[in-house]
């Protein structure tokens, strides 16, 4: 039984793939110096705080490209890339943005590679940290976002670190900010 709700889930996830990559739309990237003040936008990307265990915003202006996969994926890149304030990453080191894709209905899919989860550091607190961090910054910052499902390694996984499911997308929790 198990098997086979595997395989379905599995091949509802390829069709959602499929779909997506139909419909996702690769923009230009726009370096800083051609940009415009109207292409750039005050984002906040989710970190957590250095001495409390809460997300806490960071101010940064990014360009918009004016395509909101695109912008996703720049959001995503830079959370990996880590905080330039002081604050503690939320990604784990070494992880990879494998791909990205948002569908119509308001559905960000983010594929990690394995690193997301080899290199978690584990207990529930984290695993809410990382995830909510990645969640948070996306939903609040790009408005065709209002949900996100999590892939590692281009599958479903049931936890990242064996706490929180996540078998259904996720929508941003303030609860974990400061």
């Amino acid at each position: 039984m198990n098997v086979l709700h595997s395989c379905i889930t599995a091949l509802r996830w390829v069709g959602w793939l499929v779909i997506a990559g139909l419909a996702v739309h690769v923009a230009p990237m726009i370096p800083d110096s051609l940009a415009g003040e109207a292409d750039k936008q005050e984002v906040h990307l989710y970190f957590t705080d250095a001495k409390r265990p809460f997300l806490v915003a960071e101010t940064r202006v990014m360009v918009n490209p004016g395509d909101p996969t695109a912008f996703s994926r720049q959001l995503i890149l830079e959370l990996i890339n880590g905080s330039v304030r002081g604050n503690l990453a939320t990604i784990p080191k070494g992880t990879q943005l494998r791909s990205f894709f948002l569908l119509g209905d308001g559905l960000a899919v983010v594929d990690f590679s394995t690193h997301f989860r080899e290199n978690h550091p584990g207990s529930c607190r984290l695993e809410q940290l990382t995830l909510f961090s990645v969640v948070n910054s996306l939903i609040l910052n790009v408005s065709e976002v209002d949900r996100v499902k999590i892939l590692i390694d281009g599958a479903e996984a049931q936890t990242l670190a064996g706490h929180l499911p996540l078998e259904f997308p996720l929508t941003a929790d303030m609860l974990l900010t400061r």
